[in-house]
């Protein structure tokens, strides 16, 4: 089954970690059917680096800058697996992923999307992934994105349903956006298995960006769900708890940043969301880094 997946790795100026990525893809113990990288306008001479080092073993694709929803779309669109892994060009996949994949998937009946679990990793240790393993959906609508966009495989014919928004404005929260999306139409279904390595590094692009870029970004994703049909007739419920995490969370990279009158802006929009927020361990978190400025 795993050589029936399609890895499509969205790449943007990494050719520093764009290497270990593509050779962990590579050293499957099942192979893919295909890895193929999307540079999206990449300058750091990508293309030569990809051409040189792996010839072709890798599918090659580039188009101008478009940020990665439209390069992810555009590798979906040319990919021939069943199944699609998009793996971010910074991060790692373990030996046996795919080999997990497809005992996963011979468990079930081609479901339309799965979630394999990961780990975190930087320079100093190996984190495990926080979230509610009992109730997962409730923690993607509060406690917001443990799927990242790193453990998701999805059926390519559902996938074409339902793509990436490619608004510039939502990039970073595209993956989040259309992960939501899915989960109102056909359920999350989990696969407890440690198979790969978010990597954390000063240089992730989700740690790049200036508050107003931010603001604009986490208030056009809140507003896509809760304008969405199928969100609205499935989710409502969750909607104070999603407006609340969405407003935390700008709240608390303002605190990180010295952006006090923000912080407490959009904190208090957090909490007048959903008066439960105040019990958060972000809540706590916000006034430690305001109380340091």
């Amino acid at each position: 089954m795993s050589q029936n997946i399609s890895i499509i790795i969205p790449t943007y100026n990494r050719k520093t970690f764009l290497g270990k990525t593509i050779r962990s893809a590579m050293n499957q113990t099942r192979p893919p059917l295909e890895i193929i990288v999307v540079d999206d306008g990449s300058t750091d001479g990508t293309k030569t680096f990809i051409l040189e080092s792996f010839g072709d073993h890798v599918t090659y694709l580039s188009q101008e800058n478009k940020e990665r929803g439209a390069a992810r779309n555009y590798g979906a669109s040319v990919a021939k697996g069943e199944y699609i892994y998009f793996l971010d060009s910074d991060d790692l996949l373990y030996a046996d992923h795919l080999e997990k994949a497809a005992a996963f998937l011979k468990l079930h009946s081609k479901p339309a999307w799965f979630f394999q679990e990961y780990e975190i990793i930087d320079n100093q240790s190996h984190k495990q992934l926080v979230y509610n393993r009992e109730n997962p959906l409730k923690s993607l609508l509060t406690e917001g994105n443990f799927l990242s966009c790193h453990g998701v495989f999805i059926r390519k014919d559902f996938f074409e349903q339902h793509r990436f928004n490619e608004n510039r404005v939502l990039a970073g929260s595209e993956d989040y956006e259309l992960w939501v999306r899915l989960a109102a139409v056909q359920p999350l279904l989990i696969n407890h298995h440690v198979t790969s390595a978010l990597v954390q590094h000063d240089d992730r692009s989700v740690f790049n960006f200036k508050l107003t870029t931010l603001i604009e970004r986490k208030e056009l994703m809140l507003r896509l769900l809760l304008e969405n049909k199928q969100v609205k007739e499935n989710f409502r419920s969750y909607f104070p708890q999603l407006k609340s995490h969405t407003f935390s969370y700008i709240s608390l990279h303002a605190a990180l940043i010295g952006e006090k009158k923000s912080s407490m802006a959009y904190w208090w929009k957090g909490i007048l969301a959903s008066p439960a927020c105040i019990l958060k361990k972000r809540t706590l978190a916000i006034f430690k880094h305001l109380l340091l400025r």
